[in-house]
């Protein structure tokens, strides 16, 4: 139900579900992320968060979910004092959808939207892509993660291992998903 209330709001905001509490909430920011169409910004449920979006990392693999999540993000991102365009482990050529450089065909679409944005790519072979974006929102003081969500089966997400799920479950900041 929450999912169809969230189609009709240009934005939803949601508290990440507390893992010593669980109670028939477990699956709800996903589920709203996920079967509404429209943006989430899902909140840690622990820590204080006075304001989000100042300095915005968005997470980059040049999907269509990225794509959607930087198209609902842009009234933050124009406000934004600084964006960050990281993308990790991209793979090689236009076919993928990055372009010459990845991050530098969104941050040129950005900067069209007055945007003031930085790109850099992050080559982490030793960890997983969603603990590396983690890893790198704190490192650079990010308020907010803007980022793609991808669903598939939970069959699929139980064998291929669910990047939207990790994070969502480990975010320390705010961050906002579209799918």
């Amino acid at each position: 139900m929450a999912s169809v209330h969230a189609r009709y709001a240009d934005l939803t905001v949601l508290g990440q579900v507390d893992p010593d509490n669980p109670i028939g909430a477990s699956d709800l920011p996903e589920q709203v992320i996920l079967g509404s169409g429209r943006p989430v910004i899902v909140v840690p449920y622990a820590g204080k968060f006075k304001r989000i979006g100042q300095r915005v990392m968005v997470a980059w693999n040049a999907s269509r979910e990225a794509t959607r999540a930087v198209n609902d993000a842009l009234p933050i991102l124009e406000r934004a004092a600084s964006v960050r365009i990281v993308s990790v482990n991209p793979e090689d050529g236009p076919s993928w959808g990055h372009g010459a450089i990845p991050g530098a065909d969104i941050s040129l679409h950005l900067a069209r939207h007055g945007v003031r944005v930085e790109a850099e790519t992050i080559n982490a072979d030793d960890v997983r892509v969603d603990d590396a974006l983690l890893s790198r929102a704190f490192d650079v003081g990010a308020d907010l993660i803007v980022m793609g969500a991808y669903g598939h089966s939970r069959l699929g997400e139980f064998v291929l291992g669910g990047a939207t799920r990790h994070i969502l479950r480990q975010i320390t900041i705010p961050v906002l998903m579209s799918h």
